[in-house]
């Protein structure tokens, strides 16, 4: 009779555990409980919370070998952290004076700070790190900005959204004077640690991208430097620009002061009909403006001869008979560079159906690493590319605050870094629960989460960082990442702190 009550207590119990442990994982997933504290290290503290302010761009930490930045962004006036005297008002760089603190209707307001509320000013306050461990404010400006360095550090650039004056000289009554649409917004420049800045009038691979935040350079060595926008689909065969068409890549020998624009001889775009080719079952197709799908452009520059131009794209359909399943059609289009007589141009061109790239990363030591999608679903995978070859092979998954729980799982933001023996990435998963626990409806369970991985992404380990705005940087030359205990609005913790990833 023992023996037959604990047969029959049994299932009960192995089902009071199965949903414990079911409830844990959603739980400790929702609530961010647990993660890895490797190497944990105080870089610094701010001295006020405000210096710290995460957004979902340009904020954070930077480092260099000359110093460590950071730079937070809140709608708040400078005149709330009461800056000292020595403390550089770019407003007044660039204008001559500082800026107007009234609210200004949106007509009055500039043609690029108008993508943004003209009613929630933000301020942008840019902090150096001094020998004391103390985050020292630097300089701010009322506009987003992303900050961006030279590997040695000598240069540090800010690229922001302010509208640049008509000329150098600053207009009589100080208001900014706009340009032409075609000119880009206003670029900052120090070459002496953030004592005194600079605008740079020619602006910071001007051609590349009117607003000057939107530019995401990728360097290579010291001086060398890509960006990028959108190709085009036409010759710009006119006046003294070659006939040929744009990949929508610009390089500089020297450290930006100059670049010049990668042409091809022909598109590096197609259209939707190359999908609606590949994919004659597909009922319908949903379309944008552009004609393009989805559309990532990234560069790899392999050493000093040979690079490579990479435009994935994606397009999207369904079939009505198949409910709310949609199907992807993708293709990567990949341009190979070769450098003579110190110029580069395009030697071939290549297509890659099935391939689209979401982020590619490379560490500087012949190792390339990408998420890229090879299915119909538009989910992304680690794969690692064979340099020689140039072809890609998958060698693990995107990690799960679900762990084994079936999720699916994205990059959160573009948060992908890569180091000299690591990887960092920030997810964003989604948990549908089975139908028998949730019955009366479809649900979705979602939550971030930070992981690392030292074997390539073949494994990850959870961090014990917030998933939302919680990393402020990486250091890929150390493999450190920099965190805080909560944002501005919901912390009064002043540290700034770190985890090495070896």
């Amino acid at each position: 009779m023992p023996r037959l009550k604990l047969l029959i207590k049994l299932p009960v119990i192995l089902i009071v555990a199965i949903a414990l442990w079911y409830m844990w994982v959603i739980l400790s997933a929702k609530l961010e409980w647990g993660g890895s504290s490797p190497d944990q290290q105080t870089l610094g503290a701010v001295q006020d919370i405000r210096q710290r302010a995460m957004t979902q761009f340009c904020t954070g930490v930077v480092v260099t070998p000359q110093g460590t930045w950071l730079v937070g962004r809140v709608e708040t006036e400078a005149k709330d952290l009461q800056p000292a005297a020595n403390v550089v008002d770019l407003d007044a760089v660039l204008y001559g004076k500082p800026a107007q603190t009234e609210d200004k209707d949106a007509e009055e307001s500039g043609t690029f700070s108008s993508f943004l509320s003209p009613r929630q000013k933000e301020t942008t306050f840019i902090s150096r790190l001094n020998a004391e461990g103390r985050f020292e404010l630097v300089a701010h400006i009322t506009d987003p900005a992303c900050l961006v360095a030279s590997p040695d550090g000598s240069r540090v650039f800010l690229l922001s959204g302010l509208d640049r004056p008509e000329t150098d000289t600053p207009p009589d009554d100080g208001k900014p004077q706009v340009l032409f649409a075609g000119t880009q917004s206003a670029v900052f420049r120090t070459d002496d640690q953030g004592k005194h800045w600079s605008w740079l009038p020619k602006g910071f691979f001007s051609e590349a991208d009117h607003i000057a935040w939107n530019i995401k350079p990728y360097f290579h060595g010291q001086n060398e430097i890509w960006a990028w926008s959108s190709p085009s689909q036409e010759s710009m065969g006119y006046g003294d620009i070659p006939d040929g068409i744009s990949t929508g890549v610009f390089y500089s020998a020297d450290g930006g002061a100059t670049n010049t624009e990668i042409f091809a001889s022909q598109p590096l775009l197609v259209t939707q009909e190359y999908a609606q080719g590949k994919r004659p079952d597909v009922a319908e197709w949903y379309k944008d403006a552009s004609d393009t799908g989805d559309l990532q452009t990234h560069v790899t520059q392999l050493d000093a001869q040979h690079a490579v131009i990479w435009v994935s794209q994606r397009f999207w359909g369904r079939n009505p008979g198949e409910g709310d399943r949609n199907l992807s059609v993708s293709l990567t289009t990949r341009a190979q560079l070769k450098r003579e007589a110190g110029q580069w141009r395009v030697e071939s061109v290549q297509h890659d159906d099935g391939l689209f790239i979401d982020a590619l990363v490379d560490n500087g030591n012949g190792r390339v690493i990408g998420l890229i999608d090879q299915g119909e679903q538009g989910q992304n995978r680690i794969g690692e590319l064979d340099t020689a070859k140039l072809s890609w092979s998958v060698v693990g998954e995107l990690p799960s605050v679900f762990g084994p729980l079936g999720s699916d799982s994205q990059l959160r933001e573009g948060h992908f870094w890569m180091g000299q023996n690591s990887l960092l990435i920030n997810t964003s998963s989604n948990h549908h629960p089975p139908r028998w626990l949730y019955w009366w409806s479809k649900a979705t369970i979602s939550a971030d989460g930070v992981f690392y991985s030292t074997d390539w992404g073949r494994s990850w380990t959870r961090l014990a960082i917030d998933g939302y705005l919680g990393i402020l940087g990486f250091q890929e030359a150390q493999d450190r990442v920099f965190w805080a205990k909560g944002n501005w609005y919901n912390s009064r913790d002043l540290g700034v702190y770190s985890y090495g990833l070896r």
